[in-house]
């Protein structure tokens, strides 16, 4: 699998984050998917912050300041929200979750594109 991740092209990484952020995935989620993209991709052309995020474990704002930009944007509010529907899924409990556990999921069944690439990415997570 071919991760994109630098940033020319950081939309997984953005999805991650973003995963990261809605607390679909937690700080063990995201160091195993660091681990998993170590693992699948050829050491020459992983951008040196996957590196440095393999232990990380501090506050998430200091995710942007490790990897020295803010990946571009490629989910819609939607596309966002629907994030909340995995969470859900998955049984954790949102903090100050912008939207309800119901239209988080309907907007996970509208965008399924949303569910397929969680699956992609995190293929060690069960739902």
């Amino acid at each position: 699998m071919v991760f994109k991740i630098d940033k020319n092209n950081s939309e997984d990484l953005n999805f991650v984050l973003g995963c990261l952020y809605s607390q679909t995935i937690d700080l063990s989620d995201f160091r195993i998917w660091i681990e998993q993209v170590i693992e699948n991709t050829p050491v020459e052309v992983i951008p040196s912050y996957i590196f440095d995020l393999v232990g990380f474990d501090g506050y998430l704002y200091e995710v942007s300041k490790i990897i020295g930009f803010v990946p571009d944007e490629y989910l819609s509010n939607d596309e966002k929200n629907a994030l909340y529907g995995i969470s859900f899924l998955r049984g954790v409990h949102v903090y100050d979750s912008p939207i309800s556990k119901d239209e988080s999921l309907k907007l996970l069944e509208l965008n399924s594109s949303i569910l397929e690439n969680f699956k992609r990415l995190f293929p060690f997570i069960n739902l």
